[in-house]
């Protein structure tokens, strides 16, 4: 089986928030020593999804499709690598042999030398995610964070808004032809980081995930509802608030809805506000003051109750009646509000 996509974070409905440890296992290059000698026809014209024709000019969205590069997702996998090559990326030749291609390529992806991995389905053999790492190690959180500034500016161009994962390690962009997920992580045995980041095309893993013998390990597609994938609605709502905690501070706080995005409001001498907003999706935060200390963080959103409530335990928050969850000195309520919008207040 192909490598699988990180960037398919829980997609149903919802989104869960992003794991940089655990996403990043899920592209580990599954070993495979014999091709499947079944070829499947798919009637899909390569031509015209190369063609990337403009999302607005088309009724029936057939031929739209995520790209890396400008290239588009969907296709063949021959095809994709004729384009990287073009491109001015070099094939690497497998370490090891076997007989199902690797599809693995060094390249400048902005302004570094990169590994590109193309993820490829089975039997139609159409490229459904793309797999780039930096070929850097960076020495310091410093200089990570700063390769990570660099990228996410590069991928908004191309690919929109997106919000802030994973307690600040990871920015995810959802729309309705894929998912583009950024992240960095340390080293398990040194203080060095390694950057990358994933995309998939919704429509292209929806048809890999039909092929696949076992899929006990991989996501569910998103649904494609007039030929495009639905929207997700949840971000890292308990990152947020977790990440407040540990900075409450007016200025820390500042600081870290600075970095998830968000526009902050007129500080007075009771509250810090601040709004964040992506689509459909909203957020307001408001946080209450005593001097320079934060004694109370409230977060409303136009958000998924139930995916708050697993954040919360993956955060480590345990709670009886699912509404009131502790971890240690921290408490945090889930509610909703009269307008249906889920409101999460931590103390």
């Amino acid at each position: 089986m192909k490598r699988i996509v990180l960037a398919l974070l829980g997609m149903s409905l919802v989104c869960q928030s992003a794991d940089a440890q655990f996403l990043k296992k899920l592209f580990k290059k599954k070993a495979k020593t014999e091709k499947k000698a079944s070829k499947k026809s798919d009637a899909i014209d390569d031509d015209a999804q190369t063609a990337m024709l403009d999302i607005a000019a088309l009724t029936d969205h057939s031929n739209n499709r995520n790209a890396f590069l400008g290239i588009p997702l969907g296709i063949k996998g021959d095809r994709f690598e004729k384009l990287l090559l073009e491109k001015g990326f070099t094939e690497r030749k497998a370490e090891m042999k076997q007989t199902a291609k690797a599809y693995i390529y060094d390249g400048d992806v902005y302004g570094v030398r990169a590994t590109v991995m193309l993820a490829v389905s089975d039997l139609t053999e159409r490229v459904y995610a793309v797999d780039v790492t930096d070929e850097t190690i960076y020495g310091s959180e410093a200089e990570v964070k700063a390769r990570f500034a660099q990228v996410k500016r590069e991928l908004q161009k191309v690919y929109g808004l997106g919000y802030v994962d994973n307690q600040g390690e990871a920015y995810t962009i959802q729309t309705q032809l894929g998912t583009i997920n950024l992240h960095y992580e340390r080293g398990s045995l040194t203080s060095s980081y390694s950057l990358g980041f994933a995309l998939d095309d919704a429509k292209a893993y929806q048809m890999a995930y039909s092929e696949m013998d076992d899929k006990e390990y991989e996501a569910a597609p998103r649904k494609i509802e007039s030929g495009l994938a639905a929207p997700c609605n949840h971000t890292d709502l308990v990152g947020l608030g977790v990440r407040l905690l540990q900075n409450r501070t007016v200025k820390g706080s500042q600081a870290v809805l600075r970095n998830y995005d968000y526009t902050l409001g007129k500080t007075t001498l009771k509250v810090v506000p601040a709004t964040f907003k992506m689509n459909d999706y909203q957020v307001i935060a408001s946080l209450t003051r005593r001097k320079q200390a934060i004694t109370v963080i409230s977060l409303s959103a136009t958000d998924d109750q139930e995916a708050v409530c697993k954040d919360l335990r993956t955060y480590g928050f345990t709670s009886d009646d699912q509404k009131t969850w502790r971890q240690g000195k921290m408490t945090a309520v889930v509610t909703t509000d009269k307008q249906g919008k889920v409101v999460l207040t931590l103390r």
